[in-house]
């Protein structure tokens, strides 16, 4: 599960963003929660660009905006046949950057935040996006794929975002690559080593938008 995560520009951030071929112009944000407006790169027509869209995806044939059915994250194993992210799966993929993300361990006292990233403090993660409406009335809106958390990782969530490398990257982005031609991406793997810091329990506030504490183990 991933739902909550930040984007400070970091220099890897500044590093993964220009390298994906779109101008690093983000603004730091902390503790970003699902339905909020954020950054979604996507490829059309041979071309990258930069989108805002909605971090809960609004599937094209529906009704619109909801928060009925939790859509912010989307199984990897089930892509294909939900009905919501198998179109999108075709030729509608992003990549959401990021510096770190959150997650909720469950121990005695409670359910404790941390916060995972890399050495480098960035993070492309893999996304299904859509767009409801028509016109420039319509909605961009987006997913992050998950997958069953690696094994150096159940410690923490038994589930985590699809975190992808620099060429997993390229062949995401490429609407020419069908379905089937990206099914190895889709097999849990740790693309790199984490880093993870025990959190504040302010960062439970999805309103709370400013730098949260690491505390010591």
């Amino acid at each position: 599960m991933c739902g909550r995560f930040n984007s400070v520009m970091t220099s890897g951030f500044v590093e993964l963003v220009n390298r994906l071929g779109v101008p690093a112009n983000f603004d730091d944000r902390y503790n970003v929660a699902p339905t909020e407006m954020i950054p979604m790169i996507v490829e059309r027509e041979g071309r990258r660009e930069c989108l805002s869209s909605r971090w809960w995806l609004v599937p094209s044939w529906s009704d619109g905006p909801s928060t009925k059915y939790a859509m912010f994250n989307a199984r990897a194993e089930t892509l294909a046949t939900s009905r919501a992210y198998k179109g999108p799966l075709q030729r509608k993929r992003c990549i959401i950057p990021v510096s770190s993300f959150i997650e909720w361990k469950a121990e005695e006292q409670g359910k404790q935040p941390y916060e995972i990233t890399t050495k480098q403090g960035a993070m492309a993660l893999a996304g299904l996006w859509d767009y409801w409406g028509t016109g420039e009335e319509g909605i961009y809106s987006c997913t992050i794929v998950t997958t069953e958390a690696v094994k150096e990782f159940q410690h923490i969530h038994t589930r985590m975002p699809l975190i992808l490398n620099t060429e997993e990257q390229k062949l995401w982005l490429d609407t020419v690559n069908k379905p089937t031609d990206l099914a190895p991406l889709l097999i849990p793997h740790l693309r790199d080593s984490f880093e993870v810091n025990k959190l504040s329990n302010s960062v439970n506030n999805s309103r709370n938008k400013s730098a949260v504490e690491r505390l010591a183990d």
